[in-house]
C-alpha cells in the first residue's frame, strides 16, 4: 500500500490576518491537502466528523488526519489508522525535554537537541493521533529505535505495547511525521523551499514524490487538526 501525504504551504499574506481568520484559513488549506491526497488514494471524500476525543471518524472507509502551522499545513488520507503532524524547529524551554520523553529516549538519538526534539514530538503525534488518544499519552508512547540522520528518518515508537513506524521528512525548517508501519511513503510537497531556505541537513532527502499542486481556497468543510 502507497499512502500520499500532501504538505502545502500557506501564503504570506495569511500570516497577518486576525486569528479567527488565520484558523479559518489554514483549515481550507488542509482541507485542500486532503483532498490532493484522496485523490492520489483514488478516493474522494464527503463530509468529515469528529467522534470521541475530537478525533476524526473514518470518510467513506478511509481515515484522515490534518496538522496546520503558521506556515505550512501537512495531510493525508489511507485505508488504515492514520496521524500526520508538522511542526516548525524553534527553540524552545528546556524543561519540556522532559515533558515529551524520558533520559534513555534522549540517548538513542544523540542526545537533547532542538532536532530530535521536533523529530520525538512529531512521530509521538502522529502515532497519538492514529489511535485516538491526545497529549496526555505522549509519556507512555516511547522511542524505540531511530535511524542514522543520514537515512529516511524512520522512527520505531511504541505504544500500549504496539509498535508503530513513524517516517519523516524535513522540509524548509519544519519537520512533518506520518504513520506508515507498512505502508510505502510517497511525501507531495512543493518542489523546493522558499527562496534562500533550505532543507535541514540532519537528513535532507528527496522525498518519492514532489510536486506543486495548483488548488483554490473555497471548500465547503474546514477540518480542524488532527
Amino acid at each position: 500500500m502507497v499512502i500520499y501525504p500532501v504538505i502545502l504551504p500557506v501564503a504570506e499574506y495569511e500570516h497577518h490576518l486576525p486569528s479567527r481568520e488565520k484558523a479559518i484559513l489554514l483549515s481550507r488549506v488542509a482541507r485542500q491537502a486532503l483532498d490532493l491526497s484522496a485523490q492520489k488514494t483514488g478516493v474522494t471524500l464527503g463530509e468529515l466528523c469528529k467522534g470521541e476525543n475530537d478525533a476524526p471518524l473514518p470518510c467513506n472507509g478511509h481515515y484522515w488526519s490534518v496538522s496546520h502551522k503558521p506556515r505550512y499545513v501537512a495531510a493525508v488520507v489511507t485505508q488504515d489508522p492514520v496521524g500526520i503532524d508538522i511542526e516548525e524547529v524553534t527553540p524552545r524551554s528546556e524543561s519540556i525535554f522532559a515533558y515529551v520523553a524520558s533520559d534513555e529516549e534522549w540517548q538513542l538519538g544523540g542526545g537533547k537537541t532542538w532536532d530530535v526534539f521536533f523529530r520525538y514530538w512529531t512521530a509521538k503525534e502522529a502515532v497519538l493521533k492514529a489511535v485516538g488518544i491526545g497529549l496526555g499519552g505522549l509519556k507512555k508512547c516511547r522511542v524505540v529505535s531511530t535511524s542514522p540522520v543520514s537515512d529516511r528518518g524512520d522512527i520505531v515508537l511504541s505504544y500500549e505495547r504496539v509498535t508503530f513506524l513513524v517516517e519523516q521528512l524535513c522540509y524548509d525548517n519544519h519537520v512533518a511525521s506520518v504513520l506508515k508501519n507498512s505502508a510505502t511513503v510517497q511525501w507531495i510537497i512543493p518542489e523546493t523551499p522558499p527562496a534562500g531556505k533550505a532543507a535541514s541537513p540532519w537528513y535532507s532527502r528527496t522525498p518519492a514524490s514532489t510536486q506543486s499542486p495548483s488548488l483554490t481556497h473555497g471548500q465547503s468543510y474546514t477540518p480542524s487538526e488532527h
